[in-house]
């Protein structure tokens, strides 16, 4: 599939995207729209690309006759999607050229409205730019405003999730009391009774991240 979606620079898709006409798409994964998206995206509970893209179809059948505009990290994932719609029958596809990435840069040079609030989830040791001051997100643990993601310290679970400043010091970096706990025995112990637990990476997790689902309690 070639028949790809008409690239947007930051200025024509801040443009296009304050239209009526137009429905603006997350082709991102739930924990990355999570801490950061564009004002008025629909924003799928999806935990993989391959999975979104059926979903996205059936939640834009109603749109046919729009413009569908698509963003995602670097662009890459729009390339695939645009190109999938374009096959499906959507004629005004759109997508967001060089991503959220570039139209950051590109806002911030040229003195663009910037319509993404929060932050880009980056899939380094950073985990996250800010885009925006704006912290739409909050702790997976207390509810407290957050949008700091981190891995559970305790090696065995290594969950994605949010964690605030006082929750990382209250639980040691650890997503659940029985993590924390687990994480504070002898590794020979361990290695011992490993098999034997379920923590909340365990449950979790389709793709690349183990990360907590959209709607789910962390298990304490």
């Amino acid at each position: 599939m070639t028949n790809r979606g008409i690239h947007l620079d930051a200025k024509s898709f801040n443009e296009i995207t304050d239209r009526d006409d137009t429905v603006i798409i997350d082709m991102r994964n739930h924990y990355e729209s999570e801490v950061g998206h564009f004002d008025k995206a629909i924003t799928p509970d999806v935990e993989t690309f391959k999975e979104s893209l059926p979903i996205i179809d059936d939640m834009l059948q109603e749109h046919k006759d729009k413009n569908i505009v698509m963003y995602c990290t670097g662009g890459i994932r729009c390339e695939k999607a645009s190109a999938y719609y374009k096959h499906r029958g959507f004629e005004k596809v759109y997508q967001l050229d060089g991503g959220i990435i570039e139209y950051a840069r590109q806002a911030e040079a040229l003195g663009l409205t910037n319509k993404f609030k929060g932050k880009n989830f980056v899939f380094d040791e950073r985990m996250g730019e800010r885009i925006s001051e704006d912290i739409i997100s909050k702790c997976h643990q207390c509810e407290a405003p957050s949008d700091d993601h981190t891995n559970c310290t305790n090696e065995a679970c290594h969950i994605l999730f949010i964690q605030c400043g006082i929750c990382e010091d209250q639980y040691e970096g650890c997503c659940s009391q029985k993590c924390r706990e687990f994480k504070r025995l002898p590794q020979e112990q361990q290695e011992k009774i490993k098999p034997t637990m379920t923590f909340n990476g365990n449950l979790s997790g389709k793709g690349r991240y183990k990360a907590k689902r959209k709607d789910e309690k962390l298990k304490e």
